[in-house]
């Protein structure tokens, strides 16, 4: 394989780079994907995907752990809400294999899956790309006509090309542990965190998986580590689950863009899922955009093929479809998380206990008008539902009364900034 020059090699193996491996393998089968690990798809993630990323993409019935048709909100002072909707938004799915069923196809199109190995270097030339890669016993080197980079946030391989790392201030901080636990009495389904505890603009989530199986994890832009330290003591005595110390070295912490890269694009190469930074601003998650952003990646090194030509023109395609389809939707809820992410505690038990308990207004947060994937365009149906404007209008309390028409103005605020 070193002697002969691929189409594309795609570097990472999680959600994008699988979708991506198998998207290329329909078109050619001289492509390869590297990842480091053996076991691929094996990266922290709550595995919840939208109805929308099925009904787009599909699945495989025996992956779906569960339907995610309802979760419950747990407030600053500590009210559960239980919301459940007529038809489920979400699943909770195996996620590693998701990954892997993708790679299967992907080889059974005769794609060369490379594990075991991390790109530690990428040089440019003239018609073609050197790939470097190795694990503790050996080096190699691989030569491609393009690149597909789907390894994730924390990579250094863009300092390879023309791309402008992201900003700090643009990464959440995550972090989660799994344990096996006979939980199932007294958590059945999602439940979700709000309030200060859990840092800026942070929340904290509890999600069923397996029977036997549990994910706890925060995500905030403050020290994810120490808050969900305080967050499994809070668990593990509010609903009586055993965590021992020794479970809690298994935390795992990672971090999430919400904001994509100015430029996702090179000579020859594109930029995919969260290594591109596209990701939902509102809750980190990125299996949708990843999948989306994969196969218009493929897209556009299909008619690099066609034409024998990876220039930055090219190439340009990918970020320009990319944003008609996901750009609008990613860059408003990024302000909409300045916007509803600002609430101080009294504020936040306020409009829970008003608007979750009111059986009208949670039924409208659950309709069809709400999506799992497109937060942005939900919280516009909702502000300007005229049933919402009327209840929240007749409220005794001045903040809750006023809330939608300040909220559109703080809203509209930050998008001029």
């Amino acid at each position: 394989m070193e002697k002969q020059i691929l189409d594309c090699v795609v570097v990472g193996g999680g959600p994008a780079g699988a979708r991506a491996i198998y998207e290329l393998s329909k078109i050619s089968t001289n492509i390869a994907l590297i990842d480091y690990r053996e076991t691929l798809g094996d990266k922290l993630c709550t595995g919840i995907i939208g109805v929308e990323c099925i009904e787009k993409y599909g699945i495989d019935n025996n992956i779906i752990y569960q339907e995610a048709d309802s979760a419950d909100i747990i407030n600053p002072a500590n009210d559960l809400f239980h919301l459940k909707s007529e038809k489920p938004k979400a699943y909770i799915i195996d996620r590693v294999q998701y990954v892997q069923n993708l790679i299967n196809k992907a080889k059974n199109n005769n794609a060369k899956i490379i594990r075991k190995f991390r790109v530690t270097g990428i040089n440019q030339k003239e018609n073609k790309v050197a790939i470097t890669y190795s694990n503790k016993d050996e080096e190699k080197v691989i030569y491609s006509k393009s690149i597909i980079l789907a390894s994730g946030l924390e990579n250094k391989l863009i300092n390879k090309f023309n791309i402008t790392p992201l900003k700090k201030e643009n990464i959440l901080n995550g972090s989660q542990l799994k344990i096996k636990s006979k939980y199932r009495k007294v958590i059945s389904n999602t439940k979700v965190f709000i309030g200060s505890n859990y840092g800026f603009q942070g929340f904290g989530w509890i999600v069923p998986t397996s029977k036997d199986e549990l994910l706890i994890g925060v995500l905030t832009k403050d020290k994810s580590k120490k808050i969900i330290t305080e967050f499994i003591s809070l668990v593990k005595n509010k609903y009586n689950i055993i965590i021992n110390e020794s479970d809690k070295k298994n935390i795992k912490s990672w971090g999430i863009p919400i904001k994509p890269l100015e430029k996702t694009y090179d000579n020859r190469l594109l930029i995919v899922g969260d290594a591109a930074g596209l990701v939902k601003p509102i809750t980190g998650g990125g299996i949708y955009y990843s999948q989306i952003s994969a196969e218009i990646a493929v897209e556009t090194i299909k008619q690099a093929l066609e034409i024998n030509n990876f220039n930055c023109e090219v190439m340009a395609n990918y970020q320009n479809k990319w944003e008609k389809q996901i750009g609008h939707e990613i860059t408003r809820s990024n302000k909409l998380r300045d916007t509803l992410f600002g609430f101080e505690d009294n504020m936040l038990n306020q409009l829970t206990k008003f608007t979750l308990s009111n059986k009208l207004i949670a039924k409208i947060l659950l309709s069809k008008s709400s999506s799992f994937d497109n937060h942005f365009a939900s919280f516009v149906n909702f502000i300007d539902n005229e049933k919402v404007n009327s209840l929240f209008s007749k409220s005794k309390s001045n903040s809750i009364k006023t809330l939608i028409p300040n909220l559109k103005k703080k809203f509209l605020d930050n998008l001029r900034n």
